[in-house]
């Protein structure tokens, strides 16, 4: 049994204790957060029923400090789903405590910052697993397999695109995201995810060319990204910019050789196969939501049940942070920028 501890209990805090409530062999026995009253309030994020807001058992063991939650330990697992900047510090002191460590993405704010995570893990001797839930959402797998397999021949073009309002829904409109120096902006917050899925298709790409839109306070706020692959186009959407009426949509668009999928919350179906003969299709998915899924891979390799793949690793999530800063850094010189 592996028991864990989740440190930050607001939308993602309790969406990832309703995951692991999920998950074989696992118990969450600790919640920990420095506002008490965030572990009865009802919570809403970007994601429309993925929190779990119900009530925490009274056996629940809970703290207000982080330091007296590892001193008083009574857990494997320590999951970190607090604010951006926390991550690298909260999650290299868990691991020197001797605790496994599973981070809410992103990473950290830069890749410098990612290295002393994963090299704490090292000396530690223990894992380290970033929340990078996108790889495991059974519609994003879906097109992994796709592309690995080659069912539909190779890729041609693909386009992903990821918009939702600016992230205020907390604090009365001030929320942390908006402030670049702490959340990275959508770049690393947001788009992240689409980068992160981007390089696990087809590996890092040489260079990336991007154009942003900066807000009058300094958030970056909409970026259009070309990553550089041979032989086929590569492109990404991500804004912070719409309306607040719209809904959070993510949707993806790939044209292989000899089929079209197209995937995405605003279409009649969420996922589709357009085949370059007969008529679309809705294809078989895996159970479970991304998050579900993400939390379940990572407790059984805590377990020592083997994975059939290496779906992620502490790397590729470096790398992510690494690609999202190169795009940053392209928008911001207007040119493109080689990814090291």
């Amino acid at each position: 049994m592996n028991r864990v501890a989740i440190v930050g209990y607001g939308f993602m805090g309790k969406t990832h204790y309703g995951a692991w409530k999920k998950a074989p062999g696992a118990k969450v026995v600790a919640v920990c957060d420095s506002n008490l009253a965030q572990l009865t309030a009802k919570t809403v994020g970007n994601v429309k029923g993925a929190a779990d807001n119900s009530k925490l058992p009274k056996t629940m063991k809970v703290y207000d400090s982080f330091d007296k939650m590892l001193a008083a330990g009574g857990f494997d697992v320590v999951d970190i789903t607090l604010p951006t900047p926390l991550h690298p510090i909260m999650s290299v002191a868990a691991l020197k405590a001797g605790y496994h460590v599973i981070c809410e993405k992103p990473m950290a704010l830069d890749p410098k910052s990612c290295d002393r995570m994963i090299a704490a893990a090292k000396k530690a001797k223990r894992q380290l697993f970033v929340g990078q839930c996108v790889r495991f959402d059974p519609q994003y797998a879906f097109l992994r397999e796709a592309v690995r397999d080659g069912r539909f021949g190779k890729v041609v073009a693909a386009d992903f695109t990821r918009f939702c309002p600016a992230p205020g829904w907390n604090n009365g409109g001030k929320s942390w995201f908006l402030d670049e120096s702490k959340s990275g902006g959508a770049a690393i917050d947001m788009h992240v995810h689409d980068a992160d899925f981007v390089q696990s298709l087809f590996g890092l790409p040489s260079a990336v060319s991007t154009h942003a839109h900066v807000r009058k306070d300094g958030l970056t706020d909409h970026l259009t990204t070309f990553y550089h692959y041979p032989d086929m186009v590569v492109t990404s959407d991500t804004s912070w910019a719409a309306a607040g009426s719209l809904v959070f949509d993510a949707a993806y668009r790939v044209f292989f050789e000899k089929a079209t999928v197209y995937c995405g919350a605003a279409y009649k179906k969420a996922l589709l196969v357009y085949p370059e003969t007969g008529k679309p299709y809705v294809p078989k998915l895996l159970k479970g939501t991304g998050y579900e899924r993400e939390i379940r891979y990572f407790n059984d390799c805590l377990s020592g049940r083997k994975p059939k793949e290496v779906v992620l690793t502490a790397t590729d999530a470096r790398n992510s942070i690494a690609l999202a800063c190169a795009e940053k850094k392209s928008a911001r010189l207007g040119r493109p920028v080689k990814v090291v």
